[in-house]
């Protein structure tokens, strides 16, 4: 045996799905104790910078982990349909991006995040991430009994019904501020509007304070993304809604069984990101001033874990059925 084996051994070890999974449960945990702990804030006060940018580097480098595990699983030639797994991995890598340009709008530069250049990369990560669910689905032929399509029949339903609902709130929020004849700071925040003032301005105690003003090539691209906020809003309930039935298909059809746990993870993984963007368009239309951080954020990295566990899981699957396939063939 060379010495180059052990090292191999022993690296793969570390991303077998029983590591991941208990690394998975301690970045949750962690997570969770950091969101129940500092999340909650008086209506007076605003989150503490350093809280922002832990939760935010949580996410990232669970982001990382996960698109790379969701790589390797591309890569291995043990894996059939790996070109699902390059979807997810490709998609979980846009969420990285418009992740890390999300905290950059909000925290260094004051701006409203959800115009932010991030937006692009949420695009791609709702679109490669459908056709990933998509191929999933019709590449393993996933048969549902008739009980099982009525109960991702009323999944949708419930989907829709959140849709429509949050599209409401959405365009009141639009409305209301202009019944009025003075509009003010945090409404025209809330409808995605530049404030210009010639005072000076003081940065928020949760912002992180910066001694000049955005770059040019930022402000501009915020101009830009002012008018589209409503779009973006739209685009991503409708993408949910889709996410959500094809998580439910996935889920009822692997149901049971070792084989099809890492699929019921990934559908899992697709429900925790359904919870966090309804709970964040909610908050957006409805909590005045809202500031990330809320403790409803965390299922975001609830269902970032989730996907890396799921691609461990797999790959645990295909190299039990390699094993298992060889030892078949020396028996004959």
């Amino acid at each position: 045996m060379t010495k180059s084996s052990p090292k191999k051994l022993d690296s793969q070890t570390w991303l077998t799905g029983e590591y991941v999974i208990y690394w998975g449960l301690i970045w949750a945990i962690i997570s969770s104790i950091l969101y129940l702990t500092y999340s909650v804030v008086d209506p007076q006060t605003t989150r503490p910078a350093w809280f922002i940018l832990t939760t935010t580097g949580l996410e990232e480098v669970g982001l990382l982990i996960s698109g790379c595990l969701c790589l390797r699983n591309w890569r291995s030639s043990s894996i059939s349909g790996g070109t699902v797994w390059l979807l997810f991995a490709i998609a979980i890598f846009a969420f990285f991006g418009g992740n890390m340009w999300f905290c950059l709008w909000e925290m260094v530069w004051g701006l409203n995040p959800a115009a932010s250049a991030g937006n692009l990369f949420f695009v791609l990560f709702y679109l490669i991430l459908i056709a990933g669910m998509r191929l999933a689905i019709l590449d393993r032929d996933v048969q549902l009994a008739r009980q099982q399509w009525v109960i991702v029949a009323g999944v949708a339903a419930i989907g829709l019904t959140m849709g429509c609902w949050l599209t409401t709130l959405s365009a009141r929020a639009v409305t209301v501020p202009q019944q009025s004849g003075v509009m003010t700071i945090a409404q025209a925040a809330s409808r995605g509007t530049m404030v210009q003032m010639n005072a000076p301005t003081i940065p928020p105690q949760g912002k992180i304070a910066s001694s000049k003003l955005p770059p040019d090539w930022v402000l501009a691209i915020d101009r830009s993304m002012q008018p589209l906020v409503g779009t973006f809003n739209l685009f991503y309930v409708l993408c949910d809604l889709v996410l959500l039935t094809f998580a439910a298909i996935l889920f009822l059809g692997f149901w049971g069984g070792q084989l099809g746990l890492p699929w019921r993870m990934t559908a899992q993984a697709v429900l925790c990101f359904y919870i966090a963007d309804t709970w964040f368009a909610y908050a957006n239309n409805q909590v005045q001033g809202y500031e990330s951080g809320s403790i409803m954020e965390v299922f975001w990295i609830f269902g970032i874990v989730q996907f890396g566990v799921a691609a461990a899981l797999e790959f645990d699957n295909s190299i039990r059925a390699r094993r298992l396939a060889r030892r078949r063939t020396a028996i004959k």
